[in-house]
């Protein structure tokens, strides 16, 4: 008796959304997350997290133009980003331009920039993830912070990423670039409603350079919120030629407050 099995790649529930992307590299990450699998048990970074469930049931894009309500601005001070199911949202944004020699803005504006294209993708390589080579084949947009020389924010930016309705893959891609001397304040907060089923699967990269100063603040109050996978990988120029790389993931199902890491 002849038997024969339709195999289905677990990555099906997302190929469709990640097809046609012109964000630079698009292609090549795509060529990458066909060639991958999913990570199971026996990957040893993945062993005690079960992401397999993640790609159980397909995926819709992401809804920018949601009608959300916006809540509370925070007790002092800041520019305050929004982004909506990863799209950036200008009317709801603050006047991003008041600083001078700083650049606030969506990073899709921005590819074409010199310093986007030497440091896009260079700070997060690819390699063996399967949830970066996803974010790189087909980013929802992000958030680009250009610091130059000297510069310092006059107020925290508080970027504000509200997650509404469910099954969506979002993919948050940012870059934040801090020349010598610099000083940036970050504060990023996560609110979900209606999204336990969305799944958020970011990249943050961040070129830092000698004695700049970029803090990141992270907040989520997500009681109904998606799964979030995230990556922040950051290189520090100390002095000339000397380079130091961190590189952080994490994996989060559940609601979560916490303040995030200093560099400097």
């Amino acid at each position: 008796m002849n038997m024969s099995a339709t195999i289905i790649d677990p990555k099906a529930t997302v190929l469709p959304l990640l097809e046609g992307s012109t964000w630079p590299g698009a292609a090549e990450a795509m060529a990458q997350v066909n060639a991958m699998p999913v990570p199971g048990i026996k990957t040893e970074a993945w062993k005690y997290t079960r992401v397999g469930k993640l790609f159980k049931d397909a995926y819709v894009a992401p809804n920018g133009e949601a009608i959300v309500t916006m809540p509370a601005r925070l007790p002092f001070n800041v520019t305050r980003v929004v982004f909506v199911n990863g799209h950036f949202r200008a009317d709801l944004s603050d006047d991003m331009k008041a600083d001078k020699g700083i650049v606030i803005d969506s990073l899709k504006h921005h590819l074409a920039h010199g310093p986007v294209k030497a440091h896009y993708g260079q700070v997060a390589p690819i390699g063996d993830r399967l949830f970066t080579a996803m974010n790189a084949a087909a980013p929802t947009d992000g958030l680009i912070i250009l610091a130059t020389k000297g510069t310092k924010t006059s107020k925290p930016i508080h970027v504000l990423h509200i997650t509404y309705g469910d099954q969506q893959l979002i993919q948050p891609r940012d870059l934040f670039m801090l020349h010598e001397g610099a000083a940036v304040e970050v504060i990023i907060e996560h609110i979900g409603t209606d999204a336990s089923s969305s799944l958020v699967n970011s990249i943050r990269e961040s070129v830092i350079g000698e004695g700049a100063n970029l803090s990141i603040h992270l907040l989520q109050n997500e009681a109904s919120g998606p799964a979030h996978r995230s990556r922040w990988c950051f290189n520090r120029c100390e002095r000339p030629l000397q380079h130091r790389h961190n590189d952080l993931e994490r994996f989060t199902c559940a609601q979560r407050s916490e303040r995030g890491p200093r560099w400097s």
